[in-house]
């Protein structure tokens, strides 16, 4: 755990330095539901999509409600996996603080967990707060 954290605080670091001009991100790493992702931007380098893997060993989809621009925020929905098979939907809002880097929360339904009424509702509705660079 504490090399993905000092992964995270060298790529925020290179990203800070990097962020002088406009470009258009390729892929994106984070404390996220996609964890590595790619991104897809529109022609003035703001973000509109992600899909990548997640550290729940499983596949994830971000589409941004309207293009997350540095220094703005976002709202989203999501969809995807956890241990390949388990789906889940999820909406919530992002910040893009600069070029590279981006904070933000949301809250992730499970809907076989409600089916299986021992899980309860503690596992069925469960909100995340993330942190993420985009590299370029």
């Amino acid at each position: 755990m504490k090399r993905i954290g000092m992964l995270l605080a060298i790529l925020a670091i290179v990203g800070f330095a990097w962020a002088q001009e406009a470009r258009t991100p390729k892929f994106s790493i984070g404390l996220d539901m996609p964890t590595f992702s790619w991104v897809t931007s529109d022609e003035a380098g703001n973000v509109t999509k992600l899909a990548g893997i997640n550290l729940a060993l499983g596949f994830s989809y971000r589409s941004y409600f309207q293009p997350l621009a540095p220094q703005s925020g976002a709202g989203y929905w999501e969809a995807g996996t956890i241990l390949l098979l388990d789906p889940y939907v999820g909406v919530g809002y992002d910040y893009r603080v600069n070029e590279s880097l981006y904070v933000g929360g949301g809250l992730d339904v499970y809907p076989i967990h409600a089916l299986m009424g021992g899980y309860g509702l503690a596992f069925t509705f469960i909100p995340n707060l993330h942190v993420g660079v985009y590299l370029f």
